[in-house]
């Protein structure tokens, strides 16, 4: 036991956890309020969904508007981020972006209430923006990949409250469940925007920025986005990563939205099963996010991405050709094993990317424009493969397998960039 602990205390996470100071602590230590509620209604949405009435195409259109609100706001995010600061651009767009949406969701009774939502959600790519560079702006850049791992793990404790969320979902059922869910993330993550405003302080680089942008129209700001934009397309490094984002966030899209779905229509999991698989995939992703997260490092990600695709491959064959029965049960809980393995790699890396790759004058503003064009690529799809949908739940998936290819190839592309930046410096 005393072994067992002290590789626990030794662990490169666990360290970083308890030596975190100042705004990345309070990022990292307010964000269950935010992931536990988020974590335990997310494993149902498109089962609530369809519950009260909406088809997978209007899902489909449903996620293409959240795309597209995104990619207004993500446009935004970097001019709102420096003018109003990250600390209070984090604050009132989160309420915007996230107490809003859960609230509508909550009374929600047909396809309008998802349409509205969806368009006040879309603004959390400014939260998104100004919040990451609240946390790691003034934190050692060698904790980035460390920093995000933990930003999953804090939400992924909801694991072991979902047990609860089967309970009530075979009690009272998906809709009744699923509305006092929303309302708990409601409060939950109002508190926690409230909690985090209280215990942060704005960035030192936050601080140059709002100096800078101080007397600077928005309009003029956002006329200026033009020339950073230019700068990002005629960067390679930045092709890349905008790539990457763009394949990586279509498929943990299309694989939220389908997943759940697959097993309650296809394999004939019952609906309160469903969360019991949620639980497995987030406790292997917590496992794993210790295990090998830590030998993850910014500089060498070839390998780590190219496994992680393989292994998420190979869930999703799996889940295409189980064929039910106890075989089958096996079969869903090592494709799930699988998954969750490869996102908590896939996860950190990708999302420190932009961070990494960024110029630091311009962070905000290139995280904003890289976010809008990702969101600007992306949103088309969600419409038509609800389409597909439609015909065969199965085609999200088959989807999702040539996006694996596309991911493989880019990982090792811009990994050969990053070894030639090394070598020539």
């Amino acid at each position: 036991m005393k072994t067992l602990l002290r590789k626990f205390k030794s662990n490169y996470l666990i360290r970083v956890l308890f030596s975190l100071k100042g705004n990345a602590r309070a990022c990292i230590w307010a964000e269950p309020l935010w992931g536990i509620p988020y974590n335990l209604y997310l494993p149902y949405v498109t089962l609530f969904m369809t519950s009260i009435g909406l088809s997978y195409a209007e899902i489909g259109y449903v996620t293409s508007i959240t795309m597209a609100s995104q990619m207004v706001f993500a446009v935004l995010s970097g001019v709102l981020t420096d003018k109003l600061g990250r600390r209070r651009c984090t604050l009132i767009f989160d309420i915007l972006s996230w107490s809003v949406p859960t609230f509508l969701w909550m009374c929600a009774q047909n396809l309008s209430w998802f349409v509205i939502a969806a368009l006040f959600n879309g603004m959390w790519r400014i939260t998104e923006n100004s919040w990451y560079l609240l946390m790691v702006e003034d934190a050692n850049k060698d904790q980035v990949i460390a920093l995000n791992s933990l930003t999953n793990l804090m939400g992924l404790i909801a694991a072991f409250f979902a047990p609860i969320s089967k309970f009530a979902v075979d009690a009272f059922g998906v809709v009744p469940t699923m509305r006092v869910l929303y309302g708990i993330a409601c409060v939950s993550m109002t508190a926690k925007f409230i909690v985090l405003y209280r215990f942060s302080t704005e960035t030192k680089n936050g601080v140059r920025r709002m100096e800078a942008t101080k007397r600077k129209p928005i309009w003029k700001s956002l006329w200026e986005c033009k020339d950073v934009y230019l700068r990002i397309v005629r960067e390679r490094r930045m092709l890349l990563t905008l790539a990457i984002l763009s394949c990586y966030i279509l498929v943990t899209t299309l694989n939220s939205n389908y997943w759940a779905l697959y097993l309650r229509d296809i394999l004939g999991v019952s609906e309160g099963n469903v969360s019991l698989f949620v639980t497995l995939k987030s406790l292997v992703i917590l496992f794993c996010s210790f295990v090998l997260v830590p030998r993850v490092r910014y500089q060498s990600i070839r390998k780590p991405m190219l496994l992680a695709l393989m292994a998420f491959a190979a869930a999703q064959l799996l889940l295409l050709t189980n064929l039910g029965g106890a075989a089958g049960l096996a079969i869903l809980m090592l494709s799930v094993a699988l998954e969750a393995t490869a996102l908590s790699v896939l996860g950190p890396v990708t999302g420190s990317l932009v961070f990494i790759h960024a110029d630091e004058n311009e962070r905000a503003l290139i995280v904003g424009m890289v976010y809008a064009t990702v969101a600007l690529i992306v949103s088309i799809f969600p419409a038509l493969v609800g389409q597909l949908a439609q015909r065969t739940l199965r085609a999200p998936f088959y989807v999702n397998l040539g996006l694996f290819v596309a991911l493989a190839v880019l990982s090792v592309a811009i990994s050969r960039l990053q070894n030639a930046n090394q070598d020539g410096e």
